[in-house]
């Protein structure tokens, strides 16, 4: 066997556009005013390094205004225009939020067939109706509206996760701003029951705060972390480089850091940012250190900058482009290990060697095909799938060896060969996507193949 190392065609610089990591946008953030009412009709937002979806974020009464008769055309026209951009899309359905011109996060309609709540009043002068999470009306009509939503978006391709917004102040699973209450953790198992019920393809999530929001010492607090990663529901946070946290709890700005030492091997974390002139303006962004800080300690997989996309990436590409690789995985060969001369009618041996330099593993199965390229007058290329690589397994910041065998056919003439690796991303119906490594492009070929050696066949 012999070695090859191949650290000299790194490229550490270049940014990757690759699947299942990297940034969102914030298009409606709790309402249907921003972030996406700046957005023209020609930006899409290809200069965004890394970016993997669009977040819709709105009140359940915008989706169902009357009991049963539903508006998908506000989210449909979303979607439509960013899947065909490229982007996939992730939801948070709310039930209350905190400003008078959202009275009615939880529609009227189902106060009015018997759902208690209570009315609180709002900064702004108005009021807001906070319904009562436990409430069985409440939950049957919430239960009705996620079995028609999950019956229409569960399976579609383009599903990136949908938070569990139904309880708490913007779905946040707090309820600072309302009734203040630790509402019974037996209700909080009923909402995430509800929505594993209906959600048996997307990956859930949910707000951090509903676990280290609640006051401390009745054991609530690791029941309900424990329930959540028993049903196979990730975490996110919602907070970061916010006031009160950035003066309490370190550079980070994470008040429970080691929840996500629970989940981030197994489950994507997600990070969001405080609005982001809110930062500015309480001198809390910092040059992003702190959201740069956050998403190594949460070891996260896609984060938010949470405002005006345009002028944000204008101010902060730099930082936009370094998180979009280290957000997730990042994927880079060491070497190869690989006889030089191969022989029909055996299982030949190559080890290839590869280091994850990103923050978390990759969750999805990718395929490894290898490329053999005759050299000469006459190019021949032959590919195989290689069936022992499991990506999932190169964990970050670790060494990762794998070996395959391959057995070449017949028809394969004798003669000096490149051999090339690429990774693929099966999108299904016969749709791909490459994964990009963090190799010069230089020595990537025509058909997106990543050429590591040569070697013969006699």
């Amino acid at each position: 066997m012999a070695i090859t190392i191949l650290e000299q065609y790194w490229d550490t610089e270049k940014t990757m556009n690759n699947p299942h990591k990297g940034w969102y946008i914030h298009y409606f953030d709790n309402g249907l005013k921003r972030y996406g009412d700046r957005f023209n009709d020609t930006d899409d937002f290809r200069d965004f390094p890394g970016l993997d979806h669009i977040y819709l974020r709105l009140a359940w009464s915008y989706l169902e205004p009357e009991e049963g008769k539903f508006d998908w055309a506000i989210i449909d026209e979303v979607i439509d225009r960013w899947v065909a951009r490229g982007c996939r899309i992730a939801f948070r359905i709310t039930c209350k939020e905190t400003g008078a011109d959202q009275c009615y996060a939880t529609p009227k309609w189902v106060m009015e067939a018997g759902a208690a709540g209570t009315y609180f009043p709002t900064g702004d002068g108005g009021q807001v109706w906070e319904p009562d999470y436990g409430n069985s009306v409440f939950l049957d009509k919430l239960d009705a509206f996620h079995r028609a939503f999950a019956q229409r978006y569960d399976a579609m391709t383009w599903m990136a996760y949908v938070d569990i917004g139904s309880y708490g102040d913007w779905g946040e699973g707090h309820t600072v701003f309302g009734s203040n209450l630790d509402w019974p953790e037996e209700i909080i198992y009923r909402h995430l029951d509800l929505h594993c019920k209906h959600y048996k393809q997307t990956q859930l999530v949910i707000s951090d705060d509903i676990v280290g929001n609640r006051r401390r010492g009745d054991g609530s607090r690791e029941r309900l972390l424990q329930a959540i990663q028993e049903r196979g529901i990730t975490l996110r946070d919602d907070g970061i480089s916010v006031k009160f946290f950035a003066e309490r709890f370190g550079k980070s700005t994470l008040r429970n850091p080691e929840f996500f030492e629970k989940f981030w091997r197994e489950k994507p974390i997600v990070l969001e940012l405080e609005h982001y002139q809110t930062t500015v303006d309480t001198n809390t962004w910092l040059e992003g250190e702190p959201f740069l800080e956050a998403v190594k300690e949460a070891h996260a997989t896609y984060a938010g900058h949470h405002g005006y996309t345009r002028p944000w990436l204008t101010e902060n590409l730099e930082l936009a482009n370094k998180m979009g690789n280290l957000l997730g995985y990042w994927y880079f060969i060491k070497s190869i290990d690989v006889e030089e001369t191969w022989i029909h009618g055996k299982a030949n041996e190559l080890k290839i060697v590869w280091e994850n330099h990103g923050l978390a593993p990759a969750y999805q199965q990718y395929n490894l095909y290898l490329s053999m390229l005759r050299m000469g007058e006459t190019e021949q290329r032959w590919e195989t799938r290689l069936w022992e690589s499991d990506n999932r397994d190169w964990m970050p910041s670790c060494i990762n060896g794998e070996t395959y065998r391959v057995s070449l056919p017949q028809s394969l003439p004798q003669g000096d060969y490149k051999l090339g690796v690429k990774l693929v991303h099966d999108e299904g119906c016969g749709a791909s996507r490459p994964v990009e490594l963090g190799m010069r492009d230089g020595i990537k070929d025509e058909e997106g193949y990543y050429e590591l050696t040569e070697i013969s066949i006699v």
